[in-house]
């Protein structure tokens, strides 16, 4: 039976802490306390077309999501950072950030079962 492809990858963790699982687990930890907060300000500001705050979000987000190699919206990310930045496409955007918000729920809810979170 083939393997289910992982919604995140945490290669890039193990590779640089010497395959340390608690500090992988802890960084998962920190990515489910704290992810949903800043996804939620990226929604508000969304709603609210606040573009400078649709930045700030997204901006703060790209490392978390470079991180664990969240493959299917690093480039999404990227381009709502820079249509908010420049106020160019920002009909778009508010679809990005619902797929986004879905991609980062999915990630969650997996952390919290593979590392036993709460």
């Amino acid at each position: 039976m083939p393997e289910v492809a992982k919604l995140y990858d945490t290669a890039l963790l193990i590779r640089t802490h010497n395959a340390d699982q608690e500090f992988v687990k802890f960084m998962a930890s920190l990515f489910v306390q704290h992810m949903p907060e800043s996804n939620a300000g990226l929604e508000k500001a969304c709603a609210e077309s606040n573009w400078e705050k649709v930045y700030f979000f997204a901006h703060k987000m790209k490392a978390s999501i470079d991180l664990f190699n969240l493959e299917p919206i690093k480039d999404i990310i990227r381009k709502v950072e820079q249509r908010a930045l420049k106020f160019t496409q920002t009909d778009l955007i508010p679809k990005d950030v619902m797929f986004i918000t879905d991609y980062i729920q999915q990630c969650i809810s997996a952390m919290k079962m593979e590392f036993e979170l709460k």
